[in-house]
């Protein structure tokens, strides 16, 4: 039997073979519980670093949870957390909202917001091959961003203040990230964000840093519960439920639609007019 290439057999074990890891994702939280640690949302820890108030005698875990895809696991994975009396940040892309849930998480004191790619999108949209050619439409991105948050504040009831930045495949190829859209400090204040996740105000504070994978050994670099192990003050760990738990038609649609993007996006093509990308952002309106 002729084996499938590595890559492409850990895409279809992550994707529909992986079995339940919701018991192993409680049984972290509770392993960092017993050992003392606060598990803090983004935004909770932000107001301790503003605050000037983070406790050197205590130590804290900061949860964050992406929601690339699996909106049904995402609230299986809150759950958890909410049976255990903790709450956390979730960040949602415009094709998983789920606003019912993110009032849960916002009415129960934990952070729902954006996950945004619009520079990816732009690049997509316009066929841009090049970063040099991303960067000259970057406004573009920036006005799209804009557009999306102002919709997604209205249409989700909630503040978004601090926002996540989403990695997609011409991301990679551009060697740009998406965070690049809140670089310029006076745009950020235009449209209120307080926060990228990534922004260095806050990750100076965190002594070991956590992600998930959909595949043994299903972290990188290390299991967080070295972390715990080792007593380190700020630990952080960002998680995805595609990477907890299998929704297999789900998975099956975002594969098939991101091979799809892919192969579009490798045909040469005509760029496409400004406004070519007004139908992402109306998405929000439709939820």
């Amino acid at each position: 039997m002729t084996r499938l290439p590595g890559k492409i057999s850990e895409r279809v074990y992550g994707d529909f073979l992986m079995s339940s890891r919701l018991a192993v994702y409680r049984a972290l939280l509770e392993t960092a519980l017993e050992a003392g640690y606060k598990v803090v949302s983004i935004e909770g820890f932000w107001a301790l670093i503003r605050g000037s108030i983070v406790d050197p005698a205590s130590r804290y875990m900061v949860l964050r949870n992406d929601i690339d895809t699996g909106p049904k696991t995402a609230r299986a994975m809150w759950r958890i957390e909410r049976s255990l009396g903790i709450v956390s940040s979730y960040f949602f892309r415009l094709s998983s909202l789920d606003l019912a849930l993110m009032a849960d998480i916002g009415s129960a004191g934990g952070e729902a917001s954006y996950h945004y790619e619009e520079l990816a999108t732009v690049a997509k949209g316009r066929h841009l091959r090049t970063p040099a050619e991303a960067l000259r439409y970057l406004p573009e991105a920036q006005d799209l961003f804009r557009l999306n948050l102002d919709r997604l504040r209205v249409s989700s009831g909630q503040p978004i203040r601090i926002v996540a930045s989403h990695g997609d495949f011409v991301n990679r190829k551009l060697g740009l990230t998406n965070w690049l859209i809140l670089v310029d400090q006076p745009f950020r204040a235009e449209v209120g964000i307080e926060l990228e996740t990534y922004d260095a105000a806050f990750m100076d504070h965190v002594t070991s840093r956590h992600a998930d994978l959909t595949n043994p050994p299903y972290w990188t670099p290390a299991d967080p519960l070295l972390a715990i192990e080792r007593g380190e003050p700020v630990i952080y760990v960002l998680v995805h439920p595609r990477g907890w738990q299998v929704e297999r038609g789900l998975n099956a649609r975002d594969d098939l639609v991101r091979g799809w993007q892919s192969l579009w996006y490798a045909l040469p093509g005509r760029r496409r007019r400004r406004g070519s990308n007004a139908s992402a952002a109306a998405k929000v309106g439709r939820q």
